[in-house]
């Protein structure tokens, strides 16, 4: 536990010594007056003008299939194809970690597992109080950006487990077994995984925020990502395809909601040129 809390201290510290690199990318030509960065980047606070960011967002991503065009519905085919797939070894699949696992492979699950619940919160809360202390703007609104991105796509988690109500592989070897929509039963949450949502969120929240500046953070964050989800199939806590749709889902909205955020600065530093012309 001390090496996981010291390697997220210097996490922190590492981003918050670099957060001052402006990584905005300006969609001026040479012919067009210069602006500042300040006129094109947007940076959230706790207030009335992040929580409305929350709605918009929440908006956005609700209605993004309705305008979706060629390569979204070939990303969508890719994770129902890659789903698919897995569901038909999801049997299998189990039996390889049943008959593979140890008590040295417990011990190093057990360590990697809070990943995909307990030390997200800790990593996004420490980007905060170190953002607010150091009077970091770049860094607290890191954090924010990254808290959005969990809680939208847990919102749309909740509501896919609420409705698909499959069977987990810890009470049963049928990967098709299902409950009826909205059913209570505990032993029926399995699809998707939580903790890979999660932990792929905040992945992917890292590596659009830190990536371009510093290469090595989607490494690390994605790796850790790609472990966790590992840990809950060693654990036998969800089916293969279970953590594929996970992973899909906290990938997938995530991107989008940094997206919709780029649009929103661009459409910023528009209004800031044509006011400066």
């Amino acid at each position: 536990m001390k090496i996981i809390y010291t390697l997220a201290a210097l996490l922190l510290i590492q981003l918050h010594a670099n957060a001052q690199s402006d990584t905005t990318r300006l969609y001026a030509a040479d012919s067009i007056p210069k602006i500042r960065a300040s006129d094109s980047v947007i940076l959230y606070r706790i207030n009335g003008t992040y929580l409305h960011s929350l709605w918009s967002d929440l908006k956005y991503e609700v209605s993004r299939p309705a305008h979706w065009h060629g390569k979204d519905f070939t990303r969508l085919g890719i994770v129902v194809g890659g789903a698919g797939l897995l569901a038909a070894s999801d049997y299998s699949i189990k039996q390889v970690f049943i008959h593979n696992s140890g008590n040295f492979w417990t011990s190093v699950t057990n360590q990697i597992e809070p990943f995909g619940n307990a030390y997200s919160p800790y990593l996004i809360g420490g980007m905060y109080l170190v953002g607010v202390i150091a009077h970091d703007r770049k860094l607290e609104s890191a954090s924010l950006m990254t808290a959005k991105s969990v809680l939208i796509s847990t919102l749309i988690y909740v509501t896919a487990k609420s409705v698909i109500r499959r069977g987990r592989p810890t009470y049963g070897n049928d990967p098709f077994s299902f409950d009826p929509a909205f059913s209570m039963n505990k032993t029926h949450t399995s699809f998707p995984s939580g903790h890979m949502l999660t932990v792929t969120t905040v992945a992917t929240s890292l590596a659009e925020l830190y990536g371009k500046d510093h290469p090595w953070v989607p490494w690390v964050a994605y790796s850790i990502a790609g472990m966790t989800g590992v840990t809950r199939l060693y654990q036998n806590r969800h089916w293969s395809s279970d953590v594929w749709v996970g992973a899909s889902l906290g990938y997938f909205v995530t991107k989008s909601v940094f997206r919709h955020h780029r649009d929103q600065e661009h459409k910023k530093a528009l209004k800031a040129m044509a006011a400066a012309m």
